[in-house]
């Protein structure tokens, strides 16, 4: 089976070329059939792909297949909150922890087809897969997906959200061998290279500062967190205690595997979670 076509990369191609670019594309490659083939056999392709997916989708709508549309949906309404040590929710926003906003641009006429961009993209994903291999050292919590900012019509930036502990842990990635190697190369080629640019934004949140609701939605920036502890049971859960949503997980990142992995998802519901003054932990202090 071939592996699954990745969505994030496949909007990243589409934005190196502008929209008429692509039709154009298409209307050459169509244009192409109808000179080597029968009209009747130039024109079925397109017409039995626009079939397949307006049936398709009237089978969803009516029920008759499996609505793919709701697979990665959490539903309900969620928060994600710092799980204890045993993973189980004990106090809402009892925690500290930091925001590090990251994007990058290629400003080049060939997009992500300009020089160094490969070598960039390789940096980055080196770095993205040390700090998953050991989470507790560097105590990195997850990523949002990478996305696209919509400033402008093709070679928009690409920005991802990432969460970690403390101050402290994320000044500790910035001096690991892997970063300090991405941003020596990066320095270098900064100069000889000048349309490849890079930005960050860090927030530290203090406790009581922060909070989060998902409301039928699929896990999302920090919704993504996961930890690296164990998963006690719902039937193991004391009174008030909150069961973790994502059942743990083994974790296997550079050929190292990690402790189980749990989300910090929790349901929204109850006094404890369901305001945003109760999810920062805020009771009583509103009056």
């Amino acid at each position: 089976m071939p592996p699954p076509i990745d969505a994030t990369a496949l909007a990243i191609i589409r934005d190196d070329l502008r929209l008429t670019t692509w039709l154009l594309v298409g209307a050459c490659l169509q244009s192409l059939l109808l000179f080597i083939l029968p009209i009747y056999f130039a024109v079925l392709p397109a017409l039995v792909l626009l079939g397949v997916r307006i049936v398709w989708t009237v089978l969803m709508l009516t029920g008759v297949v499996h609505d793919t549309t709701l697979d990665k949906t959490v539903r309900g309404r969620q928060t994600s909150q710092f799980p204890a040590g045993a993973g189980l929710s004990e106090k809402a926003n009892d925690e500290e922890f930091v925001v590090f906003i990251i994007g990058a641009r290629f400003n080049h006429p060939l997009g992500r087809l300009a020089p160094g961009v490969f070598n960039a993209v390789e940096h980055f994903q080196g770095m993205w897969k040390e700090a998953e291999s050991d989470r507790k050292k560097w105590g990195y919590l997850g990523r949002s997906s990478d996305m696209l900012a919509t400033d402008d019509e093709t070679g928009n930036g690409i920005i991802t959200l990432s969460y970690w502990k403390s101050m402290q842990h994320l000044h500790e990635f910035a001096r690991s061998p892997v970063h300090q190697a991405g941003w020596q190369w990066f320095e270098r080629q900064s100069k000889t290279h000048p349309h490849l640019s890079m930005m960050h934004e860090v927030y530290a949140l203090p406790k009581g500062h922060w909070e989060n609701v998902y409301v039928n939605f699929t896990p999302f920036g920090m919704g993504k967190s996961q930890w690296d502890i164990a998963l006690f049971s719902l039937t193991d859960s004391q009174p008030g205690q909150i069961q973790h949503l994502v059942e743990p997980k083994s974790n296997v990142v550079n050929g190292k595997t990690s402790e189980s992995l749990v989300s910090a998802l929790v349901p929204a519901t109850g006094l404890r979670w369901k305001t945003m003054g109760s999810r920062m932990g805020w009771q009583g202090k509103l009056e």
